[in-house]
């Protein structure tokens, strides 16, 4: 019997001795993945489950994920934008504004800005691409093959960048970006007609004296504006940002229209308009003088492109008005 027990409990502390020894073995796993008995090793399940391990991101299965890379910046848009021309823009501001050229602004609005002269104006609503490139309307026929043709650019570019499933039809009257295309010549301004050369602008005063033109004044100013250079209007329009076109003689009446004051008493800083030719005339009053006459400065009264300033007693041009702004 006793000996029936001692050999028992050999047995028993065998097998213990055994398990404990198993346990121990070392299988050649990285540490982080060996699981140990006892508490749950944490490392070890996400060998299996997923999860990270220092900077390394791991799927079901210890499978290695690439990181995501997330973007720094906001993608470009694939359609263009439509914006109205405020105070002060131009289209070398507007150009410099959206990252594109201006011959781009030029071509996707072309019907307004073809002539190489023309200028935007405030209150007009301008077509902007979005990169580089031209933005058309689909026409009944165009293919993406057609407008890449007429546009001097690749074909794919345009299916691409407009995700177009389709590239032979595509539906008409819709706006399309034609990514890096060129659009045609632009217009040059005609040749100004020959104007009569004045060297001075006579007219007799009530006492019999006269006045004469002096050459020079204040140069151009910076407005970008649609009037032909060289005139009596474009110089006008450069240095005061009116909002109306027409003949010289109409600024009158088109101020009214647009709620600028008039009247007929000369201030500094007013346009004047006149009739001194078949078209008008408009200069810039820069002072009046004591004795009632007023200066003026302008442009195309001596010469074509030639600056000049005046001093006109009332009643000697056949004045329309004054614009005051």
């Amino acid at each position: 019997m006793a000996l029936g027990r001692y050999l028992t409990h050999a047995v028993v502390l065998l097998v213990a001795m055994v398990v404990s020894s198993f346990a121990s073995v070392d299988r050649n796993l990285p540490a982080s993945f060996a699981l140990r008995l006892g508490a749950v090793n944490a490392e070890g399940l996400v060998g299996g489950e997923g999860g990270s391990v220092g900077q390394v991101s791991l799927g079901r299965t210890s499978t290695i994920i690439k990181p995501i890379a997330v973007p720094t910046s906001a993608p470009k848009p694939h359609t263009a934008s439509v914006y109205t021309v405020g105070d002060g823009d131009s289209l070398q501001t507007l150009a410099a504004r959206f990252g594109v050229s201006e011959s781009a602004i030029r071509w996707s609005n072309y019907s307004l800005l073809r002539r190489t002269d023309s200028n935007v104006a405030k209150g007009q609503q301008l077509v902007i691409p979005p990169v580089e490139g031209i933005v058309v309307t689909i026409q009944d026929g165009d293919t993406a093959a057609s407008l890449a043709a007429k546009y001097q650019t690749d074909p794919q570019a345009i299916v691409d960048f407009n995700y177009l499933r389709d590239p032979v039809s595509l539906p008409a009257g819709v706006a399309i970006v034609i990514p890096a295309g060129k659009g045609p010549d632009f217009e040059k301004p005609p040749a100004p007609p020959p104007a009569p050369i004045r060297t001075s602008y006579v007219s007799a005063r009530p006492t019999g004296s006269a006045y004469s033109v002096s050459a020079g004044g204040p140069s151009a100013g910076s407005y970008g504006n649609r009037f032909a250079y060289g005139y009596c209007t474009w110089y006008v329009a450069s240095r005061i940002p009116v909002p109306w076109l027409g003949n010289a003689w109409e600024w009158f009446g088109q101020a009214q229209a647009y709620g600028w004051a008039t009247g007929q008493t000369p201030r500094a800083g007013a346009i004047m308009v006149t009739w001194e030719s078949g078209y008008g005339h408009v200069a810039i009053v820069e002072r009046v003088n004591a004795d009632g006459s007023w200066t003026v400065s302008e442009m195309n009264f001596v010469g074509w492109g030639i600056v000049d300033q005046r001093t006109i007693f009332p009643g000697h041009v056949p004045l329309i008005g004054f614009i005051y702004h």
